[in-house]
């Protein structure tokens, strides 16, 4: 949405058409594309990821996050300070074990992480657009079962 598409002139090299890896690659660019252009707020998929995960999982260590995530404990540092300055999460002494944190999500965060996974699922349907339905659930049924052999 007014951010002109960068695609539409582009004369990529058919031998980096043929491997799927590559077109994985460039359109995970042109998500992040029109992510930026769309998202007027600062929360990137490692914070949504975060708080999800909290949602889910409710309060946890920072040390549990960063192993339910994948996430580098270091780098979840900085994401977890992120999300503090946003005043969308907490950390607070664990009542059980006083030399951990627990990390929960405040209701601005729960708000935020509701509104910011409808904007998604909408960006979603706009960029999948060109497949039916039934290639959709292909697509996405392959995708996760690429993803569960990595795990």
């Amino acid at each position: 949405m007014g951010t002109p598409d960068r695609t539409a002139a582009l004369a990529l090299p058919e031998r980096m058409l043929r491997l799927p890896s590559f077109l994985v690659v460039h359109l995970a660019k042109q998500w992040r594309r029109l992510a930026v252009a769309r998202f007027e707020h600062d929360l990137r998929a490692q914070h949504l990821m975060i708080l999800a995960s909290l949602e889910d999982h409710g309060a946890s260590s920072q040390k549990e996050i960063s192993e339910r995530l994948g996430i580098d404990a270091s780098d979840l540092v900085a994401l977890l300070d992120d999300l503090e300055k946003a005043g969308l999460a907490n950390r607070k002494r664990d009542e059980r074990d006083r030399r951990r944190y627990a990390v929960m999500p405040t209701p601005a965060g729960a708000k935020a992480l509701r509104q910011r996974l409808i904007d998604v699922e909408r960006m979603n349907a706009e960029m999948l657009a060109p497949l039916t339905a039934e290639e959709q659930d292909e697509l996405h049924r392959l995708l996760l079962k690429l993803f569960e052999s990595y795990r």
